[in-house]
């Protein structure tokens, strides 16, 4: 897609309150991150990955030896007197003392309350958590996440989520922090003061890594979502390095970081250990007769190298035609693949499964944006007065790209056509209802997916929840390039390339609904929204109607 901020050299390089959420206004704004507890109950509580009888729940003790046992309690009241399940959880030192355990044996679609008990009698905040529904279901309600950059702002819209009580299920589609040193993204003079993390340098090894995790995790809001509703998290890149894939990251270097294989191992242990997750990188989970959840890992198991237009130009004499053969050559090649050939075929055989198993909806819940996008001329107006001679050529370069057919990032599903092309014919295979959620982008988008010319289903990326997208480098009226985004690229029905938040996507057996809430700022501590944006599609119609 155009997106100055992903274009060939990296993202960051160019680029109804209440409750408790509500109480966490009060919160100082000065949030240290060295100032969690350093013994006892240090972050919280979460869970995640529920199941019809079963769910994943997590919390951290910091004790005085290797490893401390921990007694769970769940409960169908949050009082804890009709008591349904009792387990143990082991918190220990190699986990960086985080615990997790699997509770079953719990009945389907039910809220539960759920606490951790300490040897010495102490005790964790009361969780909030619920087992998904099996059988007939007429109505389901999930909040997708994504690209949380601390440094830029405050997680306004983790705690106006926190706050609802129309939520079933959060999905984190990746970016859950960022690994840069301080400094580099927020660039100096941009971050809000007080939003440090640690480690100052890059996280980059497993206890980097870990107090990344931390650092995020003294965040009042993001606590607090976690505490009141089950999650299911998925990695992207930033949870590894910036554009990673398989063997390898941007934002990697061997010479002074060590072998990639290692720094992957760290960060997937990073994301085990503190996380309420299992660890398997894609998944399905059945909602009830309604929706099945399918999530994908489009980042580091199976993913090729991203391709380079930059490359692709390097020494031509004639660019149209240098962009011609990379656009019939290696960005056309089959072979390329972006999951990985055993992950496309689980992914077409959860779709027929799905389908054959009566349930009305197929949610893929996965990290980058699917829909096409081409760099309109009129990008050549977007750039800020002040816009230095490398981004003029990189915008430049992006409209001679669209000109012939080729997007201008290759980071997304777009640099990835013979994939995207094979995952959309499973879905066509599948006779599916498909709804792809995305983030990864910071920006918001709707999408009409299709396998040459039949409709497939429709794609709701969501805006990050602090992360800049557009606003940050481009000068011209949002709307503007709205209208002209949309008027290029036919399948893509509406964008916001300004504002920051979440999406939620209503199900119920007739329709599908997909809903962006944007907060009215990240930048100071706010419950208030803006304006946002409905998308319904309807079952069998796998085409979205604006509302």
């Amino acid at each position: 897609m155009f997106n100055l901020a992903q274009f060939e050299i990296g993202r960051r390089d160019v680029l109804k309150a209440g409750g408790l959420a509500a109480a966490s206004l009060l919160v100082p704004a000065r949030l240290l991150a060295q100032s969690w507890p350093k013994a006892g109950f240090t972050h919280g509580v979460a869970s995640g990955e529920p199941r019809a009888t079963s769910v994943l729940l997590w919390t951290r003790f910091v004790g005085t030896g290797d490893s401390v046992l921990l007694a769970v309690e769940v409960a169908a009241d949050a009082g804890f007197a009709n008591i349904v399940a009792k387990a143990s959880a082991s918190a220990d030192i190699a986990n960086d003392s985080c615990a997790k355990v699997t509770v079953d044996g719990l009945v389907p679609g039910r809220w539960y309350f759920y606490r951790f008990t300490a040897p010495n009698g102490s005790q964790s905040v009361i969780g909030r958590t619920r087992t998904l529904p099996v059988g007939a279901l007429s109505r389901f309600n999930v909040a997708v996440f994504s690209c949380s950059n601390m440094g830029f702002g405050y997680f306004n819209a983790y705690a106006h989520a926190a706050a609802r009580s129309d939520i079933d299920l959060v999905v984190h589609v990746g970016d859950y922090f960022y690994e840069y040193k301080r400094g580099e993204y927020p660039d100096p003079g941009k971050e809000v003061a007080g939003r440090d993390v640690l480690p100052e340098g890059n996280a980059n090894t497993l206890t980097g890594y870990h107090m990344r995790y931390a650092s995020y995790r003294t965040d009042p809001d993001l606590l607090e979502l976690h505490r009141n509703f089950p999650w299911i998290a998925i990695w992207d890149d930033h949870e590894f390095a910036n554009d990673a894939w398989k063997d390898g990251a941007q934002h990697h270097d061997p010479a002074t970081e060590g072998a990639w294989a290692d720094r992957k191992a760290a960060a997937k242990q990073a994301h085990s250990n503190w996380l309420p997750v299992s660890g398997k990188p894609y998944d399905r989970y059945d909602i009830g007769d309604l929706v099945s959840l399918i999530t994908l890992d489009t980042r580091v198991e199976g993913r090729d190298h991203q391709l380079s237009i930059g490359a692709a130009l390097k020494g031509a004499t004639d660019r149209t035609a240098a962009l011609t053969a990379f656009r019939d050559g290696p960005w056309s090649d089959p072979k390329r693949t972006l999951m990985g050939m055993e992950q496309e075929a689980w992914a077409a055989a959860q779709l027929k499964a799905s389908v054959k198993a009566g349930m009305k909806w197929q949610l893929v819940a996965q990290q980058i944006v699917m829909g096409g996008m081409l760099t309109p001329p009129a990008a050549l107006g977007w750039l800020k007065p002040d816009a230095d001679k490398r981004a003029k050529a990189l915008v430049s370069v992006g409209v001679m790209a669209g000109a012939i057919g080729l997007p201008g990032s290759m980071d997304s599903w777009d640099g990835y056509r013979p994939a995207r092309t094979r995952f959309l014919k499973a879905a066509h295979d599948a006779r599916a209802n498909m709804v792809v959620v995305s983030g990864d982008s910071h920006n918001a988008w709707a999408y009409d997916l299709d396998y040459n010319g039949k409709p497939v289903g429709v794609e709701f990326a969501g805006q990050g929840v602090t992360s800049p997208g557009y606003e940050s480098e481009l000068s011209a009226d949002p709307k503007l390039i709205a209208a002209a985004l949309v008027a290029f690229n036919p399948a893509l029905k509406w964008c916001e390339t300004s504002r920051r938040g979440y999406l939620t996507v209503t199900f119920t057996p007739e329709a599908a609904r997909g809903e962006w809430v944007f907060m009215d700022n990240v930048r100071s501590r706010s419950l208030v929204t803006t304006p946002g944006q409905v998308a319904t599609v309807k079952r069998g119609a796998n085409a979205m109607a604006l509302i």
